[in-house]
Order: structure tokens, then C-alpha cells, then sequence
């Protein structure tokens, strides 16, 4: 089975190339969906997370508030890190566990976004890495129109590794500068090059 990682810089355009992937019947895996999974109630990630950061970061659901929990930890290297390693190696657990079914299920074909792949170190094992970029202004443009203030969408971009260097670090590159038509267009080829790539 060919392994695919899709990764990033934040509000690049990753979910969109994602769809893309599913379009044509490549099953897809989000690392964020499942960090946001193991974080729900009833989870041990759940309680060691509300154990490190304390009962203020719970709504009135007593659920994790994801936006008081990233204004805490992005601001504060040292707390981002924590939040990393107590979610990080169960998110990898989930993955591979996911990655395992569909080989089992003779997919051809799997993809995962990894975000933070490169931050983690978790570069290796992947048959072709797949970074979707975009310019700094879409990104700070995009981060702002889900409500984050211009300092915070910022302090975000600063916390992963530069969109820049992940392009120099991957595979195939994907720009996403344009139409989400183009996008669409360009995540298609990169797809049939990594596809013809592994077949050769």
C-alpha cells in the first residue's frame, strides 16, 4: 500500500486537498479530527490533558474548550509542548492502528495530514510526502476569518515550522495561491505523481 502524508502550514489548504484525495477514492485520515476525538470526555487524554492545564479550560459542557486551551498553549512554548507530548504519541497510536486497517482492507492507496509532521519527526515511514503551502498574507487572511484576532493568527503561524523550509522538505508541493479549482487541479496531479512514482 502506498502511504501518503498531506502536512503544511496552518490554514493552507490542507482539508481542501484532502477532499481532493477522498474524491478520488484515496481514504483519507486527519491527525487533527483524531487529536480533537482523544480530547473528548471519557478519554485518558482527556483527563491528563484537564490534569496539566486545570479546569479552566472546560466549557460549561465540561468539555475542552478548544479556543481557551489554544490561546493558553500558544502563547507559552513550553505549555504548546506539554499539550504536544501528552496528545502526540496517542494521535501516532490511532494512525497507525488506522493505517493497519486499510492495508487490511486492501486499500491501494492511504493518506494522513500531519500537520505538524515535521515538527514531531514523524517524516520517515511515508512512501511520499505532500506539503500544501500558501502566501503568509492567505494564511494570516484565512486565520483571521475564523475569528482569531491578526496577533493570535500570528502567534500560530509562528509555532510550526516555516511553510517554506516544509516545502524544501517535501516530496511534491502543492501552492495554493489561487481558486480552490486550482487547487483541485494541482493536488490531482501531485496525486498521479506520486502514484506513478511508487508504481516505478
Amino acid at each position: 500500500m502506498v502511504k501518503i502524508a498531506i502536512t503544511g502550514g496552518i490554514a493552507c489548504g490542507k482539508s481542501l486537498a484532502g477532499k481532493t484525495f477522498e474524491e478520488n477514492g484515496i481514504p483519507v485520515r486527519d491527525t487533527d479530527d483524531i487529536a480533537h476525538e482523544l480530547m473528548q470526555p471519557g478519554d485518558p487524554v482527556f483527563d491528563n490533558v484537564v490534569k496539566a492545564f486545570g479546569a479552566g479550560i472546560l466549557d460549561d459542557e465540561h468539555s475542552i474548550d478548544r479556543s481557551v486551551l489554544g490561546k493558553l498553549v500558544f502563547r507559552d512554548p513550553e505549555k504548546l509542548e506539554q499539550l504536544n507530548e501528552l496528545v502526540h504519541p496517542q494521535v501516532m497510536r490511532v494512525t497507525a492502528e488506522w493505517l493497519q486497517a486499510q492495508e487490511q482492507d486492501s486499500q491501494r492507496v492511504a493518506a494522513v495530514m500531519i500537520p505538524l509532521l515535521y515538527e514531531r519527526g514523524m517524516q520517515s515511514g511515508w512512501d511520499a510526502v505532500l506539503c500544501v503551502a500558501a502566501p503568509h498574507a492567505d494564511q494570516l487572511r484565512r486565520l483571521c476569518a475564523r475569528g482569531l484576532s491578526r496577533e493570535d493568527a500570528e502567534i500560530r503561524i509562528r509555532a510550526q515550522l516555516d511553510v517554506r523550509q516544509k516545502m524544501k522538505l517535501a516530496d511534491v508541493v502543492v501552492f495554493n495561491s489561487g481558486s480552490k479549482e486550482l487547487l483541485g487541479d494541482q493536488t490531482r496531479r501531485a496525486i498521479r505523481q506520486i502514484l506513478e512514482n511508487s508504481d516505478g
